[in-house]
């Protein structure tokens, strides 16, 4: 294994939380804290609440996954780092990539603090079902961030491959050290945290805004996809369809995913802001009726307009407006999906039902009956099944056909740079979409360049990347 280390002394530089109540997280994160019942609560909120960062779940971190690929296009007023990330010309400097980084480990900070401190609470009326219960959510959250981590730093789609993430799963000092794993040994990790969690979460909770049973299966189909299990991607998957709770609203309900009240049935995890704790969806996405170019930070291609025009009577193409915008961000368009100028009060779509439905397509496949778990989706959003021979004859077409569909439904949601990425697709799609010449490393990010400068390079720099 390559001697590649990370030093922790970034992680205790401020990174932008939004606030739910009185204890601040770099509070929570500390394991002294920690000592009795209330202490874990407040611990929990805390975590919570560094998902919520506006570098994390609370805009940028999906929103940057979809403007690096073939859907997205910046705005902003002379915003380079948003430019760089646009044209799929990255730097190490770029701080929105930096802010990102540190965000994720510090969720991961705050997760080991109860983690590793809740079950030294000598406190009697602490039940075990309730230190479990709060400890799966730690231990899932944990899973999530370093998995964030992977898919965005790490070449998550070769799992014989060196370069994974410095995985944390200990408090960590300021002059600690943790060396950066393998792939595969980045999953295996993953996946222990979620396989652990799902033994530990209470069994009938199915509480949205919170970590349940069925969001870290949820969760465990889609790290297997990524993994290249398809067997247990598709297992979960079903699992999670086939229980009942979560499912497809109809096509004439689609707005009812992105409208208050929120919540709909669709949703396992639905990370919720307030209107006194607002996400940055709305001021990235939209910001208001006429809002200029140089307004609006996060884009829709013009080309995802001309993806929809080809697929008459989805009913996703009116999430997306392509007309009613100021000259200067015309022919591109804007997402729907964050609406609420008013409140800005818009959640993160962490994982919904209708991800399942697609990821149990893609890991059975054209011949293991993927295909009816495709067209379950395409006929809730308003177009025709699909048959097979006929619209799809081959393997290939049929994983082309998968992918337009997660392009059609998860857009603006944080996963098109990593689904071309994984799927190899990443060069050829997002080099014509942005008329670039691409290379294969480029399908993630560099590692900060702060993070090079603090640890004295001894976290090695993603392959094809350098200094700058």
């Amino acid at each position: 294994m390559k001697k590649i280390t990370i030093y922790f002394t970034v992680l205790l530089l401020a990174v932008s939380c939004n606030v739910l109540d009185q204890n601040s997280p770099n509070d929570v994160a500390d394991s002294n804290a920690i000592t009795t019942r209330a202490g874990a609560e407040s611990a929990l909120v805390g975590l919570y609440n560094s998902l919520q960062s506006k570098s994390y779940y609370g805009g940028y971190y999906p929103l940057m996954a979809d403007l690096y690929s073939d859907i997205g296009t910046g705005g902003g007023y002379q915003y380079t780092v948003l430019d760089e990330i646009s044209n799929a010309g990255v730097t190490s400097s770029n701080t929105l990539i930096e802010n990102s980084w540190l965000a994720m480990y510090y969720s991961i900070a705050t997760a080991n603090a109860i983690i590793n401190r809740i079950d030294l609470i000598t406190d009697a009326t602490f039940a075990a079902e309730d230190r479990n219960h709060i400890k799966a959510q730690a231990l899932t959250i944990r899973a999530l961030a370093h998995f964030d981590l992977l898919r965005m730093f790490g070449e998550h789609w070769n799992t014989s491959s060196d370069f994974g993430i410095p995985v944390v799963k200990t408090v960590q000092k300021a002059t600690d050290v943790v060396l950066r794993s393998k792939v595969s040994e980045s999953y295996a990790a993953i996946l222990d945290d979620l396989q652990t969690a799902a033994g530990l979460i209470r069994a009938d909770d199915r509480s949205q805004p919170y970590i349940n049973l069925m969001t870290i299966k949820g969760l465990l189909s889609r790290v297997y996809l990524y993994q290249g299990n398809n067997v247990l991607a598709a297992q979960f998957a079903d699992e999670v369809i086939g229980e009942g709770t979560f499912a497809l609203v109809d096509a004439s309900d689609i707005g009812s995913i992105y409208q208050t009240p929120y919540l709909s049935k669709e949703s396992l995890f639905e990370l919720s802001f307030t209107v006194q704790n607002q996400s940055g969806f709305n001021p990235f996405t939209y910001l208001r009726e006429g809002a200029f170019r140089s307004d609006v930070l996060f884009l829709a291609l013009a080309s995802l307009n001309d993806f929809f025009a080809s697929r008459p009577g989805d009913v996703r193409a009116g999430l997306l407006d392509f007309v009613n915008n100021d000259a200067g961000i015309l022919p591109d368009g804007r997402t729907l999906k964050y609406r609420g100028e008013q409140t800005r009060d818009n959640p993160a779509f962490v994982i919904r039902v209708a991800e399942l439905y697609l990821i149990a397509a893609e890991a059975k496949g054209l011949n293991g009956g993927g295909l009816s778990d495709l067209n379950t989706l395409r006929t809730h959003r308003g177009l025709a099944a699909l048959t097979s021979p006929g619209d799809i004859n081959s393997d290939d077409e049929f994983l082309n056909a998968v992918l337009d569909e997660r392009k059609a439904e998860l857009n603006f949601e944080g996963h098109r740079m990593f689904d071309l990425a994984r799927t190899g697709k990443f060069v050829d799609v997002v080099g014509t979409a942005k008329s670039v010449t691409l290379e294969s490393y480029q399908g993630i990010f560099p590692i900060p360049l702060q993070e090079r400068i603090a640890t004295k390079e001894a976290v090695a720099q993603n392959p094809g990347y350098s200094d700058n």
